[in-house]
């Protein structure tokens, strides 16, 4: 069953990177035969990703969420499902190029650390896993929307204003901001740091110096990569034509909005599940672990993000760049914690 799961992962990751550039071709040279296959291609990735999740689910007898490489498998799929309701349901087809490969590198990284299922502990043994932690990062997920919607609502917004430029530094930011910090996550990976208890009880991690050569390495692949690659996407994103390919702003506006109210609802009761399962474990409602701080600490920040919406009318422009920044909170919170301060939550 385990060879099976890694040939339709393998599909999903090849369709994946076919729809992705299908998407970029199509958006670039507005060939929507392109855009058409690229769905198609998209969709056949999809279904053999889910196919690899329930066969997955059904050899370990429990959701697939308890190692990084599941979580990381979840995760893709969630923002795949996620990019194909945008294409259908609001004509975003654009987010896709976002959200696309963000899904093939998330299922890349999952390919090379393959691992069978892990047997849990008695106690985390229970339901509330799959309601808690699914609905955790099926949050995440959607606030990643959030953030393609609002990027490319600034990107839009700049270029009608005809603030090339500006876009052309946008981008190229964007890019080299992630590409640098996925290769240091990436270096993190292969490092595998030790992880241990010091003497006051709390879990750290202790680096030699192969691991932290290992990440700069890792870090310094990442920016030169993203460097090249954010100069090109901002020149091809740049030309005046290329407003003409990406949805309307109130479209994208509409969007980001309601990936946020998505994302705030299933975090909230991702959050509110977890309180209740760690109260049947543990004893107690809340342990004040990293992981759960920090998706405390994202729900105000997106909730601020809906109060000043609402109240103070922080809508277009002000409103997309909250999503833009909500988006390395996220990351923070999902990858970032294990790299820095690990606890109950992380995926050793």
């Amino acid at each position: 069953m385990q060879v099976l799961e890694q040939i339709l992962l393998g599909l999903a990751l090849v369709a994946y990177l076919a729809a992705a550039v299908l998407h970029t071709f199509g958006l670039a040279y507005k060939r929507q035969a392109a855009g058409r296959l690229a769905f198609v291609v998209l969709s056949a990735g999809f279904l053999a990703h889910s196919a690899s999740l329930v066969l997955r689910w059904a050899e370990g007898g429990k959701i697939p969420l308890t190692s990084l490489f599941e979580t990381l498998v979840f995760l893709a799929w969630s923002i795949v499902l996620l990019a194909i309701v945008a294409d259908r349901r609001y004509g975003a087809g654009a987010a896709s190029i976002i959200l696309v490969p963000t899904a093939f590198f998330m299922t890349a990284a999952a390919v090379l650390m393959y691992e069978g299922p892990r047997q849990l502990k008695e106690e985390l043994a229970s339901h509330w896993l799959a309601v808690h932690a699914g609905l955790s990062v099926f949050g995440y997920a959607a606030f990643t929307l959030a953030f393609a919607a609002g990027f490319f609502y600034v990107v839009q917004e700049d270029l009608l204003k005809k603030k090339y430029e500006q876009v052309r530094t946008l981008i190229h930011t964007l890019v080299v901001a992630f590409g640098t910090g996925l290769g240091l996550y990436v270096g993190y990976v292969i490092a595998n740091p030790t992880l241990f208890e010091d003497a006051t009880g709390h879990r750290v991690y202790g680096y030699s110096t192969s691991d932290w050569t290992i990440i700069l390495i890792g870090t310094a692949v990442g920016l030169a990569a993203s460097l090249v690659v954010g100069w090109i996407a901002a020149r091809g994103a740049s030309r005046p034509s290329f407003a003409n390919r990406l949805p309307a702003l109130h479209v994208l506006d509409r969007l980001s909005f309601h990936s946020v109210i998505f994302g705030l609802v299933l975090l909230a009761l991702g959050i509110v599940s977890g309180a209740f399962w760690a109260k049947l474990v543990w004893g107690s409602w809340w342990e004040w672990d990293p992981k759960e701080t920090w998706a405390l600490v994202s729900w105000v920040f997106y909730g601020g993000y809906m109060g000043l919406r609402e109240a103070a009318s922080w809508r277009g422009r002000k409103a997309a760049l909250i999503a833009i920044a909500g988006m390395f909170l996220i990351v923070f919170t999902f990858l970032g914690i294990n790299l820095f301060v690990p606890g109950r939550h992380d995926f050793n």
